[in-house]
């Protein structure tokens, strides 16, 4: 009698953990209580970093190919995480030349903001495009320049900092996640921080995925993926939402 009662109250339990775990997974997933997307201010320290950046050096790029110098086209239509054609050419091809680093890392540390986000986004969209890809040198030659450059890492990375917040205002999706997460070693905080940051407040939902992805698998630090997992519960795209669920399941598990 006593084994059958107790038997009883197992299955009830286990039944009952079961349905919340249903009830759980079917809120997360069809996104009931999502909440939207919305833009708040980054972490403090990029405005700041880019304020006391040393700008003593020329910062003019080369006369041929020309870009705008970030003083382009000033109308709504233009879009500085956008309208970077000019700056994808040059930086193709400093990159493959390889032979004046220092020329485009004036352009990454160029005084106008504007010029300083559209390299940005040029180098972060080359380098999603080619970086596997073989029949180009771009992968050497861009490892080649991190070599060159690596005391000035910080103004780069700040570069990309600042051009991430930029699409975020402006609404667009990109790749300097990627960029960021794998190919800027150093300041790992700082990157998790405005990985962190992107993953809640970037309109773009790959954008957040990768965030999310990349700041509770390898990021390093608990304090932000743990508060992650609890905030993008409720992402409004399925996709994220979705992430979210996989990294806790792996969590539970015992595979992270």
């Amino acid at each position: 009698m006593n084994i059958s009662s107790t038997f009883k109250k197992l299955i009830m339990a286990t039944a009952v953990v079961a349905m919340v775990v249903v009830i759980f997974l079917v809120h997360a997933l069809a996104g009931l209580g999502a909440s939207p997307v919305v833009f708040a201010d980054p972490p403090a320290f990029i405005e700041r970093y880019a304020a006391e950046m040393d700008h003593s050096e020329p910062a003019s790029p080369p006369k041929e190919p020309e870009t705008d110098g970030g003083q382009g086209d000033e109308t709504e239509s233009a879009k500085l995480t956008t309208d970077f054609s000019n700056e994808e050419a040059l930086v193709l091809n400093l990159v493959l030349d390889g032979e004046k680093p220092d020329v485009l890392l004036r352009l990454f540390t160029h005084p106008e903001k504007a010029q300083r986000v559209k390299t940005a986004m040029a180098f972060a969209a080359l380098n999603a495009r080619l970086n596997h890809d073989e029949e180009s040198d771009f992968s050497e030659k861009k490892n080649e320049f991190w070599v060159d450059v690596e005391e000035h890492f910080p103004d780069i990375q700040n570069a990309f900092f600042e051009a991430l917040i930029a699409s975020a205002e402006e609404g667009t999706m990109n790749k300097i996640p990627y960029t960021l997460a794998w190919w800027m070693p150093g300041q790992e905080r700082k990157t998790a921080e405005v990985l962190a940051w992107a993953a809640k407040h970037h309109p773009d939902p790959w954008v957040r995925r990768f965030s999310v992805f990349f700041v509770v698998e390898h990021g390093g630090h608990e304090d932000l993926a743990s508060a992650l997992l609890r905030d993008r519960t409720h992402d409004p795209d399925y996709i994220v939402r979705k992430t979210v669920l996989d990294q806790r399941f792996r969590r539970f598990t015992g595979e992270w």
